[in-house]
């Protein structure tokens, strides 16, 4: 699987550095080429005649000891993959940020083939904002993370920190030298969807987008072209369309669909919106409708309202009076579109419905979204594109999933449940049971999103 591949592996001084002779011998196994190169003090926790004498090859401290005719760092990045592992807090601090103080830097810093990091350090290093910082702009760069196990440290604590074990290190460089998905397109939605009340209000629901966005960064790590429609904007070497509300979800999703080899709709779509979206803040204790319309107050007395349809007062309107039967109302204009009255009273526009807010409540009519999942099976010419959807349960989640996937027509659906607080939403776990037409199920046990993402995949393109 990696016969004739020239590897080159970077080892920082993490503890877990005796290790890496193992994954030396594991690439070697494997009909690759091996060459290493440590930072200096690397050197403290393993030897360079163990690693030469594994990899058959000279291994690299400090500069000028190549014997090319090449800068040494340059002669290092003719591999075809760089694997830096361990990879400290130091290591990957400096390397996010183009510091080249040792031969590993300068050579991660010439490298244009997919580097893979693997970080081990202490459990408070790696939850540390500047660390996390640093991971995501390296991420967000295209460089591949494998981030650590929790697990019992060096230091004599639990946590997460723990360097992933090398059969892992070694299936992801295996993953990233063969990309299974290159060539495909695939088009991924994330996110909740934010549907307006008024320029400051909306209703949404608590889906992070995480698992969606798992999907398609391991999508775009397999090789595959990717298209990610979230309802946020996010940094990344892939197309990223951002739609806030359903109505521009459905666009997206409806322009991209026949360009795709599958689609994916991790996101959590609102399944009602606001019928009569006010383009001016809602005050308190006031109704708000449309401009322009005419414009009655029904009410046997007192009160007051504004009206804005072309600067005209309401037709019937007896400014002097002080009392009346739908009269004596004081009346006058106001510029900006809206037509307001105060609480407690009915309004009606013609043409056009209020929102009436009497004391302290408020009522909202709702319209249905468009199904959007249903609507692109149904529209689907073929077996293609594949078409995967997401079914977030509270209870009953395998009953509601069998029933989810005849009523919305597509390949597969993806099950889980949302009453757990280990998992779900805002988690970086999850636990699923992936449903096909046939209602067959696979359950997949609790893990990273990141895994959960590649076992989705996986399944799909199997």
């Amino acid at each position: 699987m990696l016969e004739n591949k020239n590897i080159l592996i970077g080892i920082s001084a993490g503890i877990s550095a005796y290790k890496i002779c193992e994954l030396v011998r594991m690439y070697r196994k494997a009909g690759a080429n091996v060459r290493v190169v440590l930072t200096p003090n690397a050197l403290n926790l393993v030897t360079k005649l163990t690693l030469e004498t594994l990899s058959n090859n000279e291994v690299y401290v400090n500069n000028f000891e190549i014997d090319e005719y090449k800068p040494e760092h340059i002669a290092l990045t003719e591999s075809d993959i760089l694997v830096i592992a361990p990879a400290t807090a130091n290591t990957i601090g400096k390397i996010a940020n183009g510091i080249c103080d040792n031969l590993l830097l300068s050579t991660a810093c010439a490298f244009s083939k997919p580097t893979l990091i693997v970080p081990a350090m202490n459990t408070n290093m790696w939850n540390n904002p500047i660390v996390q910082e640093n991971i995501r702009k390296l991420s967000k760069l295209g460089y591949h993370i494998l981030e650590p196990a929790s697990g019992y440290l060096a230091c004599g604590t639990s946590g997460v920190g723990r360097m992933r074990e090398v059969e892992e290190i070694f299936d992801k460089t295996v993953e990233i030298m063969t990309p299974k998905l290159k060539g495909k397109k695939i088009l991924i939605t994330a996110g909740g969807t934010r549907e307006k009340i008024d320029p400051v209000r909306y209703i949404t629901n608590a889906s992070s987008g995480k698992m969606g966005l798992a999907i398609a960064d391991t999508a775009h790590a397999m090789g595959a072209d990717v298209t990610l429609v979230s309802t946020f904007k996010t940094d990344k070497p892939y197309l990223n369309y951002v739609a806030e509300t359903a109505l521009e979800m459905e666009k997206i999703v409806k322009e991209q669909t026949p360009f795709q080899d599958c689609v994916i709709m991790a996101a959590a779509v609102s399944d009602y919106r606001v019928e009569n979206y006010s383009s001016q803040k809602i005050k308190r204790g006031k109704c708000i409708g449309p401009a322009g319309e005419t414009t009655s107050l029904m009410s046997s007395g007192g009160g007051k309202y504004i009206m804005s349809a072309d600067n005209n007062e309401a037709t019937g309107l007896d400014k002097n009076a002080e009392s009346a039967s739908n009269a004596g109302l004081q009346a006058e204009c106001q510029q900006g579109g809206k037509c307001i009255g105060l609480a407690g009273e009915t309004t009606s526009w013609m043409g056009g419905e209020c929102i009436n807010l009497e004391g302290n409540s408020i009522t909202l009519k709702l319209v249905e979204n468009p199904d959007i999942l249903k609507e692109i099976c149904a529209e689907r010419k073929g077996e293609t594109p594949i078409i995967v959807g997401f079914c977030a349960e509270s209870e009953n989640l395998i009953e509601n999933a069998k029933i989810k996937i005849q009523h919305k027509g597509c390949d597969l659906l993806i099950a889980n449940d949302i009453s757990r607080k280990d998992i779900g939403f805002d988690s970086d776990s999850n636990e699923v049971y992936i449903i096909n037409r046939e209602l067959n199920i696979k359950h997949i046990e609790k893990d990273t999103k990141q895994n959960i993402a590649k076992r989705i995949l996986e399944e799909i393109f199997e």
